[in-house]
């Protein structure tokens, strides 16, 4: 299995991991200018090298198809669609579709952007052996929209070598951070980014008694984002960063909190539809859930499965202050039998269905 990525400073060009997984990166003009001067003053400029980069990637990619004759190209992103259509036809390789949310519907597509992706996808998809989306009314949007029948789910879900709980060897949240034995713990783990509701979480927990309710950010992203973390645990006494671990420790650092939260200010409906990584691994560490009622289908799962809350915005505050430790427990309970059936080997052989499909039939032909 070869994969195409992108190089940024630091990475090699080539290498092969412990796994045997080829990684191959192209080193695109944007990623060698995006620190210069000028791609930071004039807008148009950096949007005329992203779109260089673009093509520069794409081609890339049929080079590599055409080079490597791989069974099958894996894409996870509309806008590289057409070119990873087009290696398939100097390949021979079958074409999959993996987008990882609702590609035309994401938070921030706007525009002229998104009347492109859409038109791209829709004239591209049916080129798709199979989609591959991460739940089910995600799965139900392709279908009803492209009139499609290979739609299938694979849940973002843990493997089970990564789901064990087991000791920091640095201390937990509450030893590391001061966190008085009383607070209860709320965590949001993943990319620091717009859209995210880092800022309205922040200012929630600033107003809250470090006595009472405490807030791990675990993650990285984007630099301003990062900047405003930072300078959140300077000022606030309940509020700390904890950078990004390895994924075989994110479930056992999660188990150290008490709540996971995750709240969106601005709710695409492809965030009204997510199923995201966080959610399984919260369940795992046996952690009750609250988001904001606009991300509809975790609201859904919270309530039928008994382990969260769904709050408007506008009341996240008082929520945050009503859960007690009445409520915990129950909950946890749920959270660790809902992640019972939440394994990615369980989930993932619908990719072996897929992939060796493939490679059985053209084993078939060979003989």
């Amino acid at each position: 299995m070869a994969v195409l990525g992108l190089w940024r400073e630091g990475l090699p060009l080539h290498e092969t991991t412990e796994y045997g997984l080829e990684v191959h990166r192209v080193p695109t003009m944007v990623r060698r200018w995006r620190n210069s001067t000028l791609m930071g003053r004039f807008r148009p400029l950096r949007q005329v090298v992203a779109l260089l980069s673009l093509i520069q990637y794409s081609l890339a990619c049929i080079a590599a198809a055409k080079r490597l004759r791989p069974d099958h190209i894996s894409c996870h992103n509309a806008a590289v669609l057409p070119f990873a259509w087009a290696a398939t036809l100097f390949s021979g390789a079958k074409l999959e579709y993996l987008p990882h949310e609702l590609e035309t519907q994401r938070t921030g597509l706007n525009g002229i952007s998104k009347r492109i992706t859409a038109i791209i996808e829709r004239w591209f998809i049916r080129s798709s052996s199979n989609i591959v989306v991460v739940c089910d009314p995600i799965r139900d949007w392709y279908r009803d929209t492209y009139g499609l029948t290979n739609v299938h789910v694979v849940r973002n879900v843990p493997e089970k070598d990564a789901v064990g709980v087991h000791p920091i060897p640095e201390g937990g949240f509450r030893e590391r951070f001061n966190i008085p034995d009383e607070a209860k713990v709320f965590i949001y783990q993943g990319l620091f980014s717009a859209g995210r509701g880092i800022e309205i979480l922040i200012k929630t927990f600033s107003q809250l008694a470090p006595e009472r309710c405490q807030l791990v950010l675990m993650g990285y992203g984007d630099e301003p984002y990062q900047e405003m973390i930072n300078e959140a645990a300077r000022q606030y006494t309940n509020i700390h960063c904890q950078p990004a671990v390895a994924r075989e420790w994110i479930v056992s650092y999660s188990a150290g909190a008490d709540v996971g939260i995750f709240i969106s200010e601005r709710a695409s409906l492809s965030y009204r539809y997510a199923l995201p990584n966080k959610f399984f691994e919260w369940a795992h560490a046996g952690l009750p859930i609250l988001v904001s009622d606009n991300l509809e289908y975790q609201a859904s799962l919270l309530q039928q499965a008994g382990f969260g809350w769904a709050a408007r915005l506008e009341d996240l505050t008082s929520m945050v202050q009503q859960i007690s430790e009445t409520d915990l427990t129950p909950f946890a309970q749920n959270a660790r039998r809902y992640a019972s059936t939440a394994i990615w080997e369980d989930d993932a052989k619908a990719f072996a269905q897929i992939y060796r499909g493939r490679t059985a039939r053209k084993d078939e032909q060979d003989d």
